[in-house]
């Protein structure tokens, strides 16, 4: 999926991650807070998803506050990475400038060994998100232009269904 956020000056980024789940917690991503979406996310807390299949010509858009999850679930989270991931994550230096690659490399086997001797360790920024949606949008595409939008809205008494305009 593709995650939208905007920093504090309203500076928009996008970038693509797993998502995790869906639950009535909402639609799920991790990262570090330090990371640019995490700080980003920390600004301003609201945030924009967007799954795309071109095959089949499917769009499907998220718009939503999103929350942090209890640090249980984060570390939980954390501890269900792969080993790899996990110790690229202890370095907590995502986005920033690197020099040089084998920089990089002795700081990863550095992280491993301390995940061997540690196999509990979490790093210390590492957080689950929840976009919980406000607006769900639908989008098929048609070869002759016919395209069908469906879009849903969060109200007080639940979901609206309305059909927009190609």
């Amino acid at each position: 999926m593709t995650l939208a956020t905007a920093d504090a000056g309203g500076d928009p980024t996008a970038r693509v991650l797993i998502l995790k789940d869906v639950s009535p917690e909402g639609w799920e991503f991790a990262s570090d807070e330090g990371s640019v979406k995490g700080r980003d996310l920390a600004a301003r807390p609201y945030a924009a998803l967007t799954f795309y299949w071109s095959p089949l010509a499917r769009q499907v858009r998220v718009r939503g506050p999103v929350v942090r999850a209890t640090p249980e679930r984060c570390a939980a989270d954390f501890l269900s990475r792969g080993a790899g991931a996990r110790a690229e994550a202890l370095l907590g230096r995502q986005s920033m400038p690197l020099a040089d690659p084998a920089e990089w490399d002795a700081q990863v086997e550095t992280s491993l060994v301390r995940i061997k001797n540690d196999p509990d360790l979490v790093a210390p920024g590492w957080t689950l998100y929840s976009l919980r949606p406000d607006s769900v949008e639908f989008r098929q595409g048609d070869k002759e232009r016919r395209h069908t939008r469906l879009a849903y809205l969060a109200t007080p008494e639940g979901w609206t269904k309305q059909l927009l305009w190609p």
